[in-house]
């Protein structure tokens, strides 16, 4: 039971940050063409994880592979340590 509790953890943590890497790449395209910049960096948490430059009228994005992982990493790193509490807490209120 306690290993289901983990996987399920870090699955909605890997969610959890595709959906905030996503909305923070769109408001960096968003941020890009009001600016008009040639080049921009898409930081999440202060870390660079998408790199957009301007081809002609369009962006053009490149992902940095390994930073992304590493937020990928902290949310699920954070949302095993939620799944913890919760369940102590759980299991407190119980006795």
């Amino acid at each position: 039971m306690k290993k289901k509790g983990i996987a399920i953890a870090l699955a909605v943590g890997f969610a959890i940050a595709m959906v905030l890497m996503g909305i923070s790449i769109y408001f960096g395209y968003t941020e890009a063409y009001r600016t008009n910049a040639s080049a921009l960096t898409v930081r999440m948490f202060g870390i660079p994880i998408y790199e957009l430059t301007k081809r002609g009228e369009a962006y053009t994005g490149e992902s940095m592979g390994p930073w992304m992982g590493f937020v990928c990493a902290i949310c699920m790193a954070l949302a095993v340590v939620v799944e913890e509490v919760v369940s102590a807490v759980s299991k407190a209120k119980r006795r």
